[in-house]
């Protein structure tokens, strides 16, 4: 519910437009080409910034300008305590600044117009109307929050007192929350890892502990198993490029994986687009089939892999490219491999650190050393790995499950203090496990 939207007012409080309690500041960005205007000590914020924070406060920037830079690309400087504000990709994003800071377009910072305002206290506000400002954007690029629209937003505000006890109420409320959830990502990160050791232990040594052992003859893989062997991906594997030029996406039709589908051995449907195939460009349209593997070929994530399911049998692949497994090899095993480190660090780490545009080819992928026992080892071996895996992946779903109510928790606190529905002053801490 947006406050314009929202009835309830405690008496005392006020509904203001931000316009009367904070100036709205404009963001800017220097030449590029000009190198005297960067590298310099003046803090510069971009939504960037603000979306890596795990925190309420900004106290540092990936880049800084000069003096020169500032005072020629017309971006204003803002006081320790203001709020620096994302309106654009994505909109909502919120920071306390730490420093004195300007920044870029994509931002706008509020400034306290009087010492009456408790900055922290309206931090908290705008926060918990994210959804509502991301609401009020429009652009057919991309959109935008406009500054029309943040200064006509209406917010509540009590009086001094009430403020500065419904901040400390939150600040140390939200702080309770945020070390649970910490140490449950913690505990997700374990899990994570203890699923990836089970993987690579037993598709690089096997399920044998007894098997006899050979030098690999690879430095990256080291001993396997000594009836193991170790293949290139084009011994075992055909290699395709899926389309060349970007589609028409739709609402609905067949579905197109691109790369942001791709996460760590399964296809995700977050971000999923869809295509008519009769509009598709070029004539390189490749249908996927259940047990080819995907691998990204650009970008941050070159060569994080997902296995075709049944369920995205007939899907399209996007620009990356496709494994086809001949019967030398199983789909799951070599999907499993392609999550190891000997493969995904080792062998096609190299391209992602590339000066240039990280980048994979066919070539490249085509040589990537897989460790390959025979076939029947290689379905005892996805047997056993299903099944321990399941185990460990119920137990990352529930720890996500809490991990995701500690947040909902955290919202809907924030959302009733600052609305005054939650009595603060005499409300017990909140009881949490």
């Amino acid at each position: 519910m947006t406050a314009q939207a929202n009835t309830f007012c405690p008496d005392g409080w006020l509904f203001k437009k931000t316009k009367y309690l904070f100036s709205a500041l404009n963001g800017a960005t220097p030449q590029s080409a000009e190198s005297s205007y960067w590298d310099g000590e003046i803090y510069w914020a971009t939504p960037e910034d603000i979306g890596k924070l795990s925190g309420k406060i900004l106290a540092d920037t990936r880049r800084k300008i000069t003096e020169e830079g500032y005072k020629n690309c017309g971006t204003q400087l803002a006081p320790v305590g203001s709020i620096v504000l994302t309106t654009r990709a994505p909109v909502g994003n919120i920071a306390i600044a730490g420093v004195p800071l300007c920044t870029n377009q994509g931002c706008r910072t509020l400034v306290a117009k009087d010492e009456s305002i408790n900055t922290t206290f309206f931090y908290y506000q705008l926060l918990s109307h994210k959804e509502d400002l991301d609401m009020l954007a429009s652009g057919t690029t991309f959109k935008e929050l406009g500054a029309d629209e943040l200064k006509a937003f209406l917010v509540l505000e009590p009086p001094r007192d009430i403020q500065i006890a419904i901040v400390d109420y939150l600040d140390r409320e939200t702080a309770r929350i945020d070390s649970l959830i910490a140490a449950k990502e913690r505990l997700l990160e374990l899990l994570e890892e203890k699923r990836l050791a089970l993987i690579t232990h037993a598709v690089t040594r096997g399920l044998d502990p007894n098997a006899p052992m050979r030098d690999s003859g690879v430095p990256w893989i080291g001993g396997i198993p000594k009836h193991w062997q170790t293949l290139r991906v084009k011994v075992f594997a055909e290699i395709y490029y899926g389309l060349s030029q970007p589609p028409e996406y739709r609402t609905f039709g067949t579905p197109f994986i691109r790369a942001t589908n791709v996460n760590q051995g399964k296809i995700s449907t977050e971000g999923l687009e869809y295509v008519d195939e009769l509009d598709l460009p070029g004539t390189r349209t490749i249908h996927l089939q259940a047990g080819d593997i995907i691998v990204v070929r650009s970008g941050a994530y070159t060569g994080d892999s997902a296995l075709v399911t049944q369920d995205w049998n007939g899907a399209i692949a996007g620009y990356d490219m496709v494994m086809r497994i001949y019967p030398l090899a199983l789909s799951p095993f070599v999907a499993y491999a392609f999550l190891c480190q000997y493969v995904l660090e080792a062998q096609i780490g190299p391209f992602r650190l590339r000066a240039a545009q990280p980048h994979l080819n066919a070539e490249e992928l085509g040589d990537v050393e897989v460790i390959l026992p025979p076939l029947d080892e290689q379905q005892d071996i996805v047997t056993y790995i299903l099944s321990e895996t399941q185990k460990i992946d119920s137990l990352i779903a529930a720890m996500r499950r809490t991990v995701e109510l500690l947040k909902e928790r955290r919202a809907s606190l924030i959302a009733e203090a600052v609305t005054g529905k939650l009595d603060v002053q005499s409300s017990k801490e909140t009881k949490l496990s």
